[in-house]
C-alpha cells in the first residue's frame, strides 16, 4: 500500500507521543491522508482515535470537496465540531509588531526546521525498510527458483543417466522454455540443459535435431564446459547424416588451442572439410593441414588436401604452379594411402589409389596408373571404374589385346547396370583397325540400341520434371506424369554419383526422423514434438530441393554425353565404312595382280576372343571367371588388313 510519506509521519508521530493526541488534526492533514490513498475508513479511524474536532467554514468544506475528500469523511469531521460556521467577520488590521518579537519569529523558525529534518529522516529510515524487506523477499525467491532449477535439472538428468531418452528430452525442454521466458537462456543451467536436450535426441537417433543444438552450445564459446562435447556431438551427428550449413563457418571465431589435441585434430578436420565443400581451397588447405600424424581424421584429411591442391593446380600443365600442386597432391595421396592402411580404413585407401592412378594418367605414366588401378579390390565401390580406366591405359601405352580384353569384360552381364558407353566406341575403333569390319558394326549398333535409345525417353523426362521437387517426386519417389519414366540404366548411372547418394541418404535420414518423432510424440510431449517437427522438416525440404537439383544437373550431363556419343558414333560409321572401301579396293588390286590370298580370314574371325593365363575362352561369357585375374585377360583379335 501507497502511504503518502508526510501523512505517514505524521500518523507515526500521533501513535507515539502522547501530546500530540491533544492537538488532533488539521484540515490539511485529512486532505494529504486523502492523497495518499488511504480508504475513507482508515482516515475516519484516524479522526475518531485523535479526538479531532473541526469547526467547519464555508471556505474548509469547498476546499475539502476540491480536493476529493470522500463525503463520509467531511461529515464525521463535522460531526467533530458542528454544522459549518458561518463565515467569520474580517481580520483586524495588525498591529505594529512590538520590539523583540523578531526572536520568536526566528526561534518559530528553527522548530519547523527541525520538525522538517525528523520527517524526512523517518521518511528515509522507512524507505530502507522497504528496500531491505525487498532485497530479502527477491533473495527468497531466488533461492526458491535455484532449488526448483536444481530439481528440474536433476530429474532430467536422472531420465537421461536411466536411458529415459523420450522423458529425458521431455524434461529438458520444459526447462529451457521455463528459462527462456524468463530471460535466463544465457545462463550456465541452461546451457547444461541444452546440452543434456541435445544428447537425448542425439540417443534417440533424431541426428538433425541434436546438430541444430550442438552447433546453438558452441556459441558459449571455447571456454565454456559444454563446448567440447557439444562439437564431439556434432560431429557424430554429422556423420550419421550430411549437416553443414553455411553458419558453420562461424567456428573459425573460437580458439581451440587449449583443448585436448584430439579434439584440435577433429575441429580442424572438420572445418577443413566445410570450406572444401564449399570451394573455398585455400581456407580448406590452412585447417586441413593441422591435423596430425596419427589422429583418426588423418587419413581422410590427407585425402581431401590432395583433392584441394588438384583444384588449385587447374589446367595450365605448363605453369610452375601446376607441377607444384601436383606434386604436392601426390604427396597428399599417398600419405592418405599409408594411414588409411594402418587404421584400415579401405574407402579412403581405394580413393586415394584411384587419385594417384588419375595423376598418373594424366602425365602419361600409363604403366603406373595401371600399377595403382590394380590396387583397387573386385568390392570396392570404385572397382569399375578402376577397371575400366585400366583399360583405357593398356590402349593408350599400346597394349590393345589387354585393353580389350578388360572392354570385353566389362560387356558382360555382371556390368550391364553400369553407363560405359565409351567400351563400344573403343571396341569399334579397335575392331575397324585390324579390318574386323562387320564386327566393327556389331559394336555400334549394340551402342546404339543400349545408349542412344536412351536419348528420346531421356528428353522426355527432363521437359516433363522441371522444378527441383517434381524431379526428386518423380526420380526418387515414382510420382510420376502420364507415365513418364527415366530408363533403368540411367536411373542406375546418376544413383552411382557419390554426390547424389550422399544427399539421397540425407534426405532419407530425415524422413525417417520425422517417423521417429511422430512414433515418440506421446513420451516428449506436443510441445517438443511439434519444435521438432518443424525443424526436421525445414531441413528435410530444403535437402529434397537439393537432391532435386542435384539430379536435374547428371541428368542434364547425361544429356550431353549422349548427345556427344551421338556424333562419334555417326563419325566412326562413316570411318569404319572409308575404311573398309580402302580395304576392298587393296583386295581388288591384289586380285587383278594375281596376288590374291585366302579372303575368307575376317569372315572366319566372326568374335574375339580372350585368354585367362593359357587357356582361351571364347567370348559368349556368363559372368564365371576369377575377379582377381580380370587385369589378366587378354583379346586374342588379330590384324587381318591387307
Amino acid at each position: 500500500m501507497r502511504i503518502h510519506s508526510l501523512g505517514l509521519a505524521l500518523l507515526l508521530t500521533l501513535s507515539m507521543t502522547g501530546a500530540a493526541l491533544a492537538v488532533g488534526l488539521t484540515i490539511d492533514n485529512v486532505i494529504g491522508m486523502h492523497k495518499s490513498g488511504l480508504p475513507a475508513p482508515v482516515i475516519v479511524q484516524t479522526l475518531q482515535s485523535t479526538n479531532s474536532s473541526f469547526n467547519l467554514t464555508v471556505q474548509d468544506l469547498a476546499k475539502l470537496e476540491q480536493a476529493g475528500v470522500p463525503k463520509a469523511v467531511i461529515e464525521v469531521m463535522m460531526g467533530a465540531g458542528g454544522e459549518a460556521a458561518p463565515p467569520p467577520p474580517p481580520a483586524p488590521e495588525p498591529a505594529p509588531e512590538p520590539a523583540g518579537e523578531g526572536e520568536d519569529e526566528l526561534k518559530k523558525l528553527q522548530e519547523s526546521e527541525a520538525v522538517e529534518r525528523a520527517k524526512i529522516e523517518e521518511e528515509a529510515r522507512i524507505r530502507a525498510a522497504v528496500k531491505a524487506a525487498a532485497d530479502k523477499e527477491r533473495k527468497r525467491i531466488a533461492s526458491e527458483n535455484k532449488l526448483k532449477i536444481a530439481q528440474a535439472l536433476s530429474a532430467a538428468r536422472e531420465a537421461l543417466k536411466d536411458e529415459r531418452y523420450a522423458e529425458a528430452a521431455k524434461l529438458f525442454s520444459e526447462f529451457l522454455d521455463s528459462s527462456e521466458q524468463a530471460g535466463n537462456s544465457k545462463t550456465t543451467a541452461h546451457a547444461s540443459a541444452k546440452l543434456g536436450l541435445a544428447e537425448a535426441l542425439h540417443k534417440l537417433g533424431l541426428y538433425g535435431n541434436a546438430a541444430e543444438l550442438y552447433h546453438q552450445l558452441l556459441d558459449f564459446g571455447a571456454d565454456s564446459d559444454v563446448f567440447v562435447p557439444a562439437f564431439i556431438g556434432l560431429r557424430d551427428c554429422s556423420k550419421q547424416i550430411s549437416y553443414s550449413p553455411v553458419t558453420l563457418e562461424g567456428l573459425t571465431n573460437h580458439f581451440i588451442g587449449n583443448a585436448p589435441q584430439k579434439v584440435q585434430d577433429s575441429y580442424n578436420y572438420f572445418l577443413g572439410k566445410f570450406f572444401f565443400d564449399y570451394n573455398r581451397s585455400d581456407e580448406a588447405l590452412k585447417y586441413l593441414s593441422a591435423v596430425k600424424p596419427g589422429s583418426d581424421d588423418y587419413a581422410d584429411a590427407q585425402y581431401i588436401q590432395g583433392l584441394v591442391m588438384i583444384q588449385l593446380a587447374g589446367d595450365d600443365e605448363e605453369s610452375e604452379d601446376w607441377a607444384k600442386n601436383i606434386i604436392g597432391a601426390s604427396g597428399a595421396f599417398q600419405n592418405a594411402v599409408i594411414a588409411a592402411t594402418e587404421n584400415d580404413i579401405p574407402r579412403i585407401r581405394d580413393l586415394a589409389y584411384m587419385a594417384l592412378a588419375r595423376i598418373a594418367y594424366t602425365l602419361s605414366s600409363f604403366d603406373a596408373a595401371i600399377f595403382y588401378y590394380r590396387k583397387i579390390p573386385s568390392d570396392s565401390t570404385s572397382y569399375v571404374d578402376a577397371l575400366h580406366e585400366a583399360g583405357w591405359s593398356y590402349f593408350l601405352k599400346g597394349d590393345t589385346k589387354r585393353g580389350m580384353g578388360i572392354f570385353h569384360t566389362l560387356d558382360g552381364p555382371d556390368w550391364k547396370n553400369f553407363f560405359l558407353p565409351d567400351t563400344y566406341l573403343l571396341e569399334a575403333t579397335v575392331f575397324m583397325n585390324k579390318c574386323h569390319f562387320e564386327v566393327a558394326y556389331n559394336a555400334i549398333t549394340r551402342l546404339e540400341k543400349q545408349y542412344l535409345a536412351l536419348r528420346k525417353p531421356l528428353t522426355q523426362f527432363i521437359e516433363t520434371y522441371t522444378l527441383p521437387e517434381e524431379i526428386y517426386n518423380a526420380f526418387v519417389l515414382e510420382q510420376y506424369k502420364e507415365n513418364v519414366q527415366i530408363p533403368h540404366l540411367l536411373r542406375m548411372a546418376v544413383i552411382s554419383n557419390t554426390e547424389f547418394y550422399d544427399l539421397y541418404v540425407t534426405v532419407t535420414k530425415y524422413r525417417r526422423e520425422l517417423a521417429k518423432i511422430r512414433d515418440r510424440s506421446g513420451e516428449m510431449g506436443e510441445a517438443l514434438t511439434r519444435k521438432l517437427i518443424d525443424a526436421v522438416e525445414t531441413r528435410h525440404h530444403e535437402n529434397r530441393i537439393a537432391l532435386g537439383i542435384k539430379i536435374s544437373e547428371l541428368l542434364q550431363g547425361l544429356s550431353e554425353s549422349l548427345e556427344n556419343l551421338d556424333i562419334q558414333v555417326t563419325e566412326i560409321r562413316i570411318e569404319i565404312d572409308e575404311v573398309k572401301a580402302e580395304e576392298l579396293a587393296k583386295q581388288v588390286d591384289e586380285l587383278a595382280q594375281g596376288k590374291q590370298e585366302e579372303a575368307d580370314v575376317a569372315a572366319a574371325q566372326k568374335r574375339a576372343s580372350i585368354f585367362v593365363g593359357d587357356k582361351y575362352i571364347t567370348w559368349g561369357f556368363e559372368g564365371e571367371y576369377w575377379s582377381d585375374e580380370i587385369n589378366n585377360y587378354r583379346s586374342n583379335l588379330e590384324d587381318v588388313c591387307k
